[in-house]
């Protein structure tokens, strides 16, 4: 125990009036002690150790179980009122809607102290994209709690999340092991004034395999029909200048270099024990050496039209295999933007304009139909991106309603 630590602490108590009750109880954890009425130091010194005492126990049992920032602030709302029942309730309802949300996505919302919303959207993530989620607020101190969960193969929603954000973190990222559909969560504390945005993008794990190239010099990818539909591509072309480096995605060990069959000239370079193999083919000349290390951003070869590609323009042939064979590189080096718009909410409630009012799973006419609301109904607003309002329309259905069907409320608005 720090000595000046339990002085202050000892002092703060000295200036404070205990007046005691009979076999009054206090609680730390399971244990429980009985407090006789006294009025002097003896008792301040005994509560200060008391109280010292519980909150190393739980320093200590957290630096064991390492809890998430939700159950820190879970820890703060008072179990005997009706603030934890409404932001659990809230982050429950989240778990079970059926919003959907594309990539990249920016939404703007706000929270409210005695109104709890959690934002919840199915996204589509593919294996070697990493997914980022950013909250921006305008209260540095507000606390925003972020979680995204996998799916089983039962297609419910696992109990446990793959990545949540620490304490006062305002951001997760998360490589992506597994193509498919994922829920990420994001639900403010209880606390009226925090407005923030929350963007999600991708970004690819490994870099762009042709020096100075990028999205836009990818002429032919993953899946195209080759030899009349006998064989599909089994990776991305990247055209550029004959000559242009080409150069190692991500660290790795040359496992071969060569000319050989289809691809020409070509460098196999092998990332991690277990990991996949990535084809870099029809180069014009070969830098490196079989068994060579290498670092991400050296160069291997120089771009050319080696190999079956003789009577095209300069490429380079980018694969990726795993020992199940070839996978699609594309998410593993295609660049994606920040999402940058900012949306403001404008008001929290309104009614709906037209005789029928499309309520959808997502931001654009392209997703399922929810339901179809009529003239005058009620909806609560929950977010905005772009022109599409996610709502509330009874206390669990939620959807996405675009802001040309809406109208402001102005007062008590019969349906």
């Amino acid at each position: 125990m720090a000595l000046d630590n339990f002085y202050d602490f000892f002092v703060a108590l000295h200036n404070v009036k205990f007046y005691a009750k009979p076999r009054k109880e206090m609680f730390c954890g399971t244990v429980s002690v009985t407090i006789k009425p006294m009025k002097n130091y003896l008792f301040l010194l005994v509560i200060g150790v008391f109280i010292y005492g519980c909150s190393q126990v739980q320093r200590a049992t957290d630096l064991i179980t390492k809890p998430s920032a939700r159950e820190l602030y879970l820890r703060t709302l008072d179990v005997n009122v009706i603030s934890e029942t409404l932001w659990n309730d809230a982050f429950m309802n989240a778990k079970t809607n059926q919003l959907q949300a594309p990539i990249p996505f920016v939404i703007a919302t706000q929270s409210f102290k005695y109104k709890a919303i959690a934002l919840a959207y199915k996204i589509n993530l593919k294996k070697g994209s990493v997914f980022k989620l950013i909250v921006e607020k305008n209260i540095d101190s507000g606390l925003v709690f972020i979680d995204l969960y996998p799916f089983n193969t039962d297609s419910t929603l696992s109990k446990e999340p793959l990545v949540s954000n620490d304490w006062q973190i305002d951001s997760i990222s998360y490589t992506v092991e597994r193509s498919g559909v994922y829920k990420v969560i994001i639900q403010p504390e209880l606390r009226d004034s925090l407005k923030f945005t929350a963007k999600m993008y991708t970004q690819p794990s490994f870099a762009f395999p042709v020096v100075g190239k990028g999205n836009a010099a990818i002429g032919s990818r993953w899946g195209v029909a080759r030899d009349g539909g006998k064989r599909s591509h089994e990776g991305i072309d990247v055209f550029a200048v004959r000559g242009n480096p080409v150069v190692a995605a991500t660290d790795g060990v040359v496992s071969f270099t060569g000319e050989k069959g289809l691809g020409g000239k070509q460098v196999w370079l092998h990332n991690g024990l277990w990991g996949q193999s990535l084809y870099y083919a029809h180069l014009d000349s070969i830098i490196v050496t079989r068994g060579a290390r290498v670092k991400r951003g050296d160069t291997l070869g120089l771009v050319g039209n080696t190999g079956n590609a003789r009577t095209t323009p300069p490429h380079l042939h980018f694969g990726i295999y795993t020992r199940s064979g070839a996978i699609n590189p594309l998410p593993f080096v295609e660049l994606q933007d920040v999402p940058v718009e900012t949306h403001i909410v404008a008001f929290d409630s309104a009614v709906t304009k037209l005789k029928n009012n499309q309520l959808r799973t997502g931001p654009a006419t392209k997703f399922p139909e929810l339901m179809n609301l009529p003239r005058n109904h009620p909806i609560v607003i929950v977010g905005k991106t772009h022109q599409w309002y996610h709502v509330k329309v009874a206390d669990s259905l939620e959807g996405f309603i675009n802001q040309s069907l809406l109208q402001k409320q102005t007062g008590s608005t019969k349906k």
